[in-house]
């Protein structure tokens, strides 16, 4: 499988003070990674009254690389067409030469009132 996108990692990062949490700037975990993003795009729905575009993301990576990768870390992945997806990681699978993440994105189309 070719890999040409590209991959950043971030993960929450928060202190406790006082017993409350304090957010810190997220804690990038792996940068500029070569993957492959597969997209199958879905119908477009209305969710809440608000339009909604249902995908899904399965993100691609070399097993060697063993990324700290967990769910709900924040996906960052520029594609080799200049697309730019900002995803969630879900169920992750381990296999012998690459591993693989379910995504989800969580985006709002805005209605055009042209």
């Amino acid at each position: 499988m070719i890999r040409r996108d590209k991959l950043t990692v971030e993960r929450e990062s928060f202190e406790l003070v006082f017993g409350e949490k304090v957010y810190l700037p997220p804690k990038i975990m792996a940068k500029d990674v070569p993957c492959h993003l597969s997209v199958t795009l879905n119908n477009t729905c209305k969710l809440n009254g608000a339009p909604y575009n249902f995908a899904d993301f399965t993100l691609f990576t070399d097993t060697r690389l063993k990324l700290d990768i967990k769910e709900n870390d924040t996906l960052i992945i520029d594609t080799d067409k200049n697309q730019h997806y900002r995803l969630y990681a879900g169920e992750i699978k381990v296999y012998g030469i690459t591993t693989q993440i379910k995504c989800r994105q969580e985006k709002v189309i805005e209605e055009n009132d042209n």
